[in-house]
């Protein structure tokens, strides 16, 4: 059960509010929601942007999927074993963001991976913004056609459906 309505009242109305404001190229609209969710465990931020980046290279870069899916899984792994030391994700970050031709996938993968460093070292702003521009690039620049309010809603209803996994698994709020 949820902790109470509220917490989901809140979030609804977090993403009501990116849906009805949100405009072509409108900068930060990820934050509130990245946020939100590292407000609760920033294991569930990080786990949206992977969620999102990994839609978005599947859908624009799919050539680039196949040798960026292992970074994917790796930074999900990471969230579940805790197993790399901040300057190790710091490291596989900088592999990703000096690789050449590098792409928007590519460069959003490396910002998860920042973000996990930032937060391990407990500098949860710097986290949060990391996953706000790993999931901002996660979305094209592009006007905000049918197809991108398509992705754009994917996106809101993942960070939702994150939040209520997470309020099922702690209904107390632990």
């Amino acid at each position: 059960m949820l902790k109470n309505n509220y917490d989901f009242i809140a979030s609804s109305e977090t993403i009501d509010d990116i849906k009805q404001n949100i405009a072509p190229f409108t900068f930060r609209w990820a934050y509130p929601l990245a946020l939100e969710l590292q407000k609760y465990d920033y294991r569930l931020a990080v786990r949206w942007a992977v969620e999102c980046v990994e839609i978005f290279t599947l859908e624009y870069e799919p050539n680039n999927f196949p040798k960026l899916e292992k970074y994917l899984q790796q930074a999900m792994e990471e969230l579940n074993k805790n197993a790399l030391t901040s300057w190790e994700c710091g490291e596989i970050a900088k592999k990703l963001w000096y690789s050449p031709e590098r792409e928007d996938a590519q460069t959003a993968i490396a910002r998860i991976w920042w973000s996990i460093q930032f937060f391990k070292d407990g500098e949860e702003n710097d986290g949060v913004r990391e996953v706000e521009m790993a999931v901002g690039l996660s979305l094209p620049d592009t006007e905000l056609d049918a197809k991108n309010h398509l992705l754009l809603n994917r996106y809101l209803e993942i960070a939702l459906g994150i939040y209520l996994d997470y309020q099922l698994q702690n209904p107390t709020g632990d």
